[in-house]
């Protein structure tokens, strides 16, 4: 199989994956930031750094949901199996925060991290079956590699004291 790289419909024919790296690269800004102010910074305390960062996780969770619905869309056909998997995990974003409010951010830290590495796995399943770009995918897999050392470094700071 061919991999055919998409272009920007900005009609400057920038290549889509450019721009999406870069824009996963933004993305990473509040998670990034998010361990430094947990680790030296003096402005908000660890456990809100850490409930902040979930619920911008929750926002990509979902998000990558609706990227991966809108690649098996375009192709006019999808297993049924990846238009669920590719729903699943905003479906536990959404409870997980709920959950974290009121039992603790320890059990939305928890099923946020299971959530981002099912979209994940929901990526690596849409490159076999043909509707993941492999360029896409090898970023997805970088800025999920990002996302959770940033979510786990906070946590683990909270953790350590």
């Amino acid at each position: 199989m061919t991999d055919t790289k998409p272009k920007s419909p900005a009609g400057n024919g920038a290549p889509a994956l450019l721009l999406a790296a870069g824009l996963g690269l933004l993305a990473l800004v509040p998670f990034v930031a998010g361990v430094y102010e947990a680790y030296v910074g003096t402005t908000l305390l660890p456990e809100r750094v850490l409930h902040i960062a979930l619920v911008y996780l929750a926002t990509i969770v979902s998000f990558i949901g609706g990227v991966q619905w809108g690649l098996m869309l375009a192709r006019g056909r999808a297993p049924a199996l990846d238009m669920v998997l590719g729903v699943v995990p905003a479906l536990i974003a959404w409870p997980a925060l709920l959950l974290g409010q009121v039992w603790g951010d320890a059990w939305a830290f928890g099923l946020l991290l299971v959530a981002l590495i099912l979209a994940w796995g929901a990526d690596e399943r849409g490159h076999r079956q043909g509707w993941q770009h492999t360029g896409f995918l090898q970023l997805r897999r970088v800025l999920t590699i990002v996302v959770a050392g940033c979510v786990i470094a906070i946590g683990w700071h909270i953790v350590r004291g």
